[in-house]
């Protein structure tokens, strides 16, 4: 049996990033220097990858759109199908790399070889390029295969060549932007703003992948420990000024009235204006307070620095801590007005009159 069936690429000018692949012998080439010529026409200038459609699938268009991964794609094709073995016979090249240790074996990437198949198969299947669907069934499946002959979990892999790399397997940024915009549920690496492989490092190591998995998790792990951090200084200002309220009534009552120093309170003497009218609801939160409906009248004997008061609802004749966050004052002319309001009375601040003005 004819063990030199294949050929080690070395110092390939198209495809530099598959150097230390083996690819099987044709007629067509036998050599590295052979294998440049017969690729020659697909990489002389920017488009002439397309060629490759035009070839395998007799499109009638000469001017077909980018397809991803385009010249890695070819190059693969040539050197991958070696590495696929048949079940009980070992691959063509299989003798030759096994007694070659410096073979390289890491395979073009899976992602990148289905991207390059599904931009293919979407341009040879669009009528308006004039492609033989007959070449189309035939090829695409194959080519689906060879994809799928590459290690798929293997922990290294080629991205890519050139610019290929930089801009999700297309030659240029607005081409990326546009895949980029027109693909946001598929959530594809190179689309991410943590992607950051270059042209000369086309090797995926998902050990590296994995250390950049994490740090792009960095800014949702910070932006959830900062609403913990949020609600527990919620809580603790909130627990910080329900004990100091509690303390200010414990004042009130011990002192039972009288001002001492450093007190945080404030007195109203009798001669002030010291009636209160409910415009908003207030649930008591605790024993000490008192519950507030709208049009009640408070009667307020402490006014304490943080917002609260201490005093009696004379609609309801209870008495405790309220918050003035939801009374206004009770002005004279207001209270003329109702005690000169002959009606029945029809709530409860008028239920109390005669209490209230006497």
């Amino acid at each position: 049996m004819n063990e030199n069936r294949c050929f080690k690429l070395e110092n390939s000018n198209y495809c530099p990033n598959f150097n230390g692949h083996y690819v099987i012998k044709r007629k067509e080439f036998n050599d590295t220097k052979e294998f440049d010529k017969y690729l020659r026409k697909y990489f002389e200038s920017k488009d002439d990858y397309k060629k490759f459609l035009v070839d395998n699938f007799n499109c009638t268009n000469q001017n077909l759109p980018d397809f991803r991964y385009g010249r890695s794609f070819i190059c693969n094709t040539f050197i991958h199908f070696p590495y696929i073995k048949t079940e009980g016979n070992t691959s063509f090249c299989g003798p030759q790399i096994e007694k070659d240790n410096t073979a390289n074996t890491i395979p073009f990437c899976y992602s990148s070889c289905s991207g390059a198949v599904d931009s293919i198969e979407e341009i040879v299947k669009d009528i308006n390029n004039g492609c033989s669907q007959a070449a189309v069934q035939a090829r695409i499946p194959g080519f689906k295969t060879g994809c799928r002959g590459d290690k798929m979990d293997a922990l290294q892999c080629i991205i890519g060549m050139g610019d290929e790399i930089n801009y999700c397997g297309y030659n240029n940024k607005e081409e990326k932007d546009k895949y980029c915009q027109q693909n946001k549920a598929i959530t594809d690496d190179c689309c991410s703003e943590h992607y950051n492989y270059k042209a000369d490092d086309y090797i995926y190591s998902k050990e590296k992948s994995n250390s950049h998995g994490h740090s792009s998790k960095l800014p949702t792990v910070l932006f959830v420990l900062t609403l913990i951090a949020s609600a527990v200084v919620t809580i603790l200002l909130y627990m910080y000024r329900q004990k100091k309220k509690k303390e200010n009534y414990r004042k009130l009552k011990e002192n039972n009235g009288n001002e001492g120093e450093g007190d945080t309170s404030y007195t109203v003497k009798s001669s002030e204006n010291n009636l209160l009218y409910v415009f908003h609801e207030y649930i008591p939160k605790i024993n000490d307070e008192i519950q507030l409906n709208v049009g009640d009248i408070v009667k307020v004997t402490k006014i304490f620095d943080d917002g609260w008061a201490y005093g009696t609802n004379i609609s309801t004749d209870c008495e405790g801590a309220l918050p003035l966050a939801c009374c206004t004052e009770y002005r004279t002319s207001i209270s003329s007005m109702m005690m000169s309001y002959t009606a029945p009375p029809l709530g409860p601040v008028n239920h109390r009159e005669s209490s209230l003005f006497t």
